[in-house]
């Protein structure tokens, strides 16, 4: 049957996916790639969990068939370095943030445009956004988004439903930005 998922393959694609967006190479731009890294043992048998360090329209091929995603990427909006965004689509999120580089090609905003103009949106999409520092040519995070990919992890889990928040969170009740 060509263009049909195998058993293995639907019962994976059911699954949440998370999406860690990034370049390695361009310090803080690894903060989705450092996300995704950390939470693979933690959360295994409960979202498959995928890299893409290529370009921002890959991301519709692989959350094909995903019902529920999760996208980090870094972003730059002006916000303190390490903090973390939490974006949903019907709230217009992208305006006023932009991913740290623009090593994707398309950016993270114009894939999310595309895709919804094609219908090809996932039913639950949350963009986490980390706020990048330093997105030069190097390795490793700085510290503030080091915290800030923690943080992520930590709050993923906790939508996954495999973890609780930390005391250390304060997000008011009811809000959606952090």
């Amino acid at each position: 049957m060509t263009g049909s998922l195998r058993p293995t393959e639907a019962r994976s694609a059911s699954l949440p996916l998370v999406l860690g967006l990034g370049n390695e190479h361009r310090r803080d731009d690894a903060a989705g790639l450092e996300v995704v890294r950390a939470l693979r043992d933690h959360v295994e048998g409960v979202a498959r969990v995928l890299e893409c360090a290529s370009e921002g329209i890959g991301i519709l091929d692989l959350w094909r068939g995903a019902d529920r995603v999760f996208v980090v990427d870094a972003v730059q909006s002006g916000s303190p370095a390490g903090t973390v965004h939490r974006l949903e689509p019907e709230e217009g999120f992208l305006p006023g943030f932009r991913t740290a580089t623009s090593t994707h090609g398309l950016s993270l905003a114009e894939a999310l445009g595309l895709a919804k103009g094609l219908g090809y949106l996932p039913r639950f999409l949350v963009v986490y956004g980390i706020e990048a520092e330093d997105v030069e040519v190097g390795i490793g995070l700085t510290a503030a988004v080091a915290e800030g990919v923690e943080e992520t992890v930590e709050r993923i889990m906790v939508e996954l439903g495999v973890g609780s928040p930390p005391v250390r969170w304060s997000v008011p009740e009811g809000s959606v930005h952090a």
